[in-house]
């Protein structure tokens, strides 16, 4: 829905946009060009022949440019197998207005958002670089993305998900084509443990194009770079094939820990390219109350939106999705008000179907959560498809006043389970939660 209310607007703005030329596949003869980026920094399209090249020609006030950008694809394929990577594909964001400039691609007023954070490839536009490389293929509107392979035709390919994107680039004819016995380790996000403890996930992916993996060896460094950890692993990928496998070993300290995979079918790796991925382990919030409120202001497209939170085998809250407005704007949700177990390792999660987030194209949309001793766990609004935050829950259930002694007209003191103690508050026991006149105390 969202995707055909950003088609109306254009057509409505553009007058050369017609459906058909949305929707069909368009060809050009690739033309050799050089520009310089935002930074300054000059490229020549010739010297990646040896590569399949992603042009991207967007432009800074289109919105499906902006969700196609910030949906990761692109980002993730440049980091697998960019120059950081396996070095066999190459990605140019091209900003075909002539009015572009480096604010406006910095998020200034006129643009759909900063184009320049999270972007690790070559972004092209002011000063008329852009508009000029755009000139020189043929296409209707934005978003347009032209795959060459090598040299010669330069087809339009579709935007899709990751994998069936990576198909269309892997049926490019290239010169630096995969090698024989080539594992390589895909991207690892941010992962949050908490003081229990996580098992790390790694994905295998079998860069040969000429034979099945079978077995690889995983290791495991921490932070200092020691080795800590050595895994076995044994399959049937196909060239092209990947698979996650989870590490048998209990990671309980942040940092960035590093997973290398090494002797793909028993033997060295004929090209060590993205053999070797950093895990950033993040420490979560602790000692929060089991009770939290979950607030959510959703923008037009509330219909996008869901979220939960749940220790991957139960979901203690959810909610969504929601109801859609006729235009750009924001509702605020009903307050969620849940209790989870103590001493429970949970994450909050909030999804966006479209994978543009809750704000800010089509309305200032957000979402927080507090617990009752007024903690904020999680706040935003601003991300692509999904967010989450790894947290803990303390070992109450009540609210608890902290303090070193209270002195009480009132003698009578119970214990949490009900027991009457016969002795002054200052002596008992530290670290006891006790009810008196109805209030909860914690003694120190």
């Amino acid at each position: 829905m969202k995707y055909e209310n950003e088609i109306f607007k254009i057509l409505c703005t553009l007058s050369f946009i017609t459906i058909l030329s949305i929707f069909l596949i368009n060809k050009c003869n690739a033309q050799t060009w050089t520009a310089s980026d935002m930074n300054g920094v000059s490229y020549d399209l010739s010297n990646y022949t040896n590569k399949a090249t992603l042009v991207d020609i967007s432009a800074h006030w289109c919105g499906p440019c902006w969700s196609w950008h910030t949906g990761g694809v692109m980002e993730e394929l440049y980091h697998d197998f960019g120059p950081d990577g396996t070095d066999e594909f190459m990605v140019f964001f091209i900003d075909g207005d002539a009015g572009s400039s480096v604010s406006l691609l910095n998020g200034a007023s006129g643009s759909q958002g900063n184009w320049t954070t999270g972007t690790p490839y070559p972004l092209i536009g002011p000063n008329s670089q852009g508009s000029s490389v755009a000139s020189n293929y043929t296409f209707a509107g934005y978003p347009t993305l032209f795959l060459h392979c090598g040299t010669g035709i330069a087809p339009e390919i579709q935007r899709n998900e990751k994998w069936t994107f990576w198909n269309e680039v892997l049926n490019c004819t290239l010169t630096s084509q995969y090698q024989n016995d080539d594992a390589t380790l895909l991207i690892h996000h941010g992962m949050k443990i908490c003081p229990s403890g996580n098992e790390p996930e790694v994905e295998i992916y079998n860069a040969s194009a000429y034979v099945n993996l079978t077995s690889a060896q995983i290791e495991l460094r921490d932070p200092s770079g020691t080795l800590m950890y050595t895994q076995q692993w044994q399959g049937n990928l196909v060239p092209a094939g990947r698979t996650m496998v989870t590490l048998n070993y209990l990671i309980t300290t942040p940092g960035t820990w590093t997973a290398k995979v090494v002797l793909p079918n028993g033997v060295t790796d004929t090209r060590p390219n993205g053999d070797e991925e950093n895990i950033e382990v993040i420490a979560p919030l602790t000692n929060i109350h089991t009770e939290l409120t979950v607030n959510i202001v959703t923008d037009r497209y509330g219909s996008e939106t869901t979220w939960s939170i749940g220790d991957g085998i139960v979901t203690y809250m959810n909610g969504g999705p929601y109801n859609d407005l006729s235009s750009n704007g924001t509702t605020p949700q009903t307050p969620v008000v849940g209790t989870i177990p103590p001493n429970t390792c949970v994450t909050f999660k909030i999804e966006d179907s479209y994978g543009d987030g809750i704000c800010c194209s089509y309305g200032n949309g957000s979402y927080t959560v507090t617990d009752a001793l007024g903690n904020i766990v999680s706040q935003g609004g601003t991300f692509t498809t999904e967010e989450e935050i790894k947290f803990e829950t303390g070992s109450f259930t009540v609210g608890i006043n902290e303090v070193n002694y209270i002195e009480v007209e009132d003698n009578r003191i119970f214990d949490v389970l009900g027991r009457e103690w016969d002795c002054n508050f200052v002596d008992l026991p530290k670290g006891m939660y006790i009810i008196n006149n109805n209030k909860i105390f914690k003694t120190k």
